[in-house]
């Protein structure tokens, strides 16, 4: 679990990277790497949306990629729209497959409600990608908005989709990049099994599987830092609602929540540690 775990990030890293090359940001492998560990540790701290850790990212990619903010801006959102898109595409099938088998999600207003988010969502990022120059040009047509941070926004937002206006000339791109996301995300049951069968070897695959994008919906509520307590009663619900035991259930979530959570923050911090010293080092005369 913790060698996927690494190819995980390894994965997300190499996403991170060849989005910043399409939008001419100059941030190597390593470079995104370290950024990403410090993009971790913040969102071990901010609420489940963890708007710090890509304001984090954002901001350092700038100052590494030696490029504008709103074009640092754009790298993050092209990121979130990839990976959002395939997780929220995932979650539509998640909800069906629960559908039947979770008592809350039996009631119809409560499936009208989850339904209706992922499919805002999914639209508004399908929008995005499918008529980006449309988007920019009623942008363009409007009057020039009178406060400076609307006039941020407003760069940024012309900035991103020139960038997707850019990546959809480069169809085998999109499609690595989208596909790619995919594989990242479905690495998390496969763990998540891996850990699962060793406590209750009956485990049904799909269900862990849903179990675990059921848990990460949840954990992007915002409401504590890094998704925690809600991801954690999602789990561990869920797992009891299969077959678990209490306990068992308990240490499973316990024991995927160290493995996805706290040891990337765990790494994170200590590659930000090595960084810090080796550049000491090499300061010194």
């Amino acid at each position: 679990m913790l060698g996927l775990q690494i190819v995980s990030q390894l994965l997300v890293n190499l996403q991170w990277h060849q989005i910043a090359k399409f939008t001419d940001a100059d941030v190597s492998f390593g470079n995104m790497f370290y950024i990403n560990c410090q993009g971790a540790v913040m969102d071990s701290i901010t609420p489940g949306v963890k708007v710090g850790g890509e304001v984090t990212r954002a901001v350092q990619i700038s100052r590494r990629g030696n490029c504008s903010g709103e074009q640092a801006a754009s790298v993050v959102a092209l990121q979130k729209l990839f990976s959002l898109s395939a997780f929220f595409f995932i979650n539509l099938f998640t909800v069906g497959y629960l559908i039947g088998r979770v008592p809350l999600l039996q009631v119809r207003y409560v499936q009208f409600l989850v339904y209706g988010i992922l499919l805002f969502f999914l639209l508004l990022f399908a929008g995005v990608f499918i008529a980006p120059r449309r988007i920019k040009t009623y942008l363009q047509t409007r009057e020039n908005p009178r406060f400076s941070w609307a006039r941020r926004v407003r760069g940024f937002l012309l900035t991103l989709l020139d960038q997707v206006v850019s990546i959809r000339g480069n169809t085998k791109a999109w499609v690595m990049l989208f596909l790619l996301s995919f594989f990242i995300w479905l690495l998390y049951p496969v763990k998540m099994y891996i850990l699962a069968v060793q406590f209750f070897p009956a485990a049904h695959a799909v269900y862990v599987g849903a179990v675990t994008f059921a848990a990460y919906m949840v954990a992007m509520i915002p409401i504590f830092p890094g998704g925690l307590g809600g991801f954690e009663g999602t789990m561990s619900g869920l797992l009891l609602a299969m077959g678990f035991a209490a306990s068992d259930a308990v240490v499973v979530t316990v024991l995927f929540r160290f493995v996805t959570f706290w040891f990337v923050l765990l790494f994170g911090l200590g590659f930000i540690g090595f960084c810090k010293v080796m550049n000491a080092a090499k300061a010194k005369p």
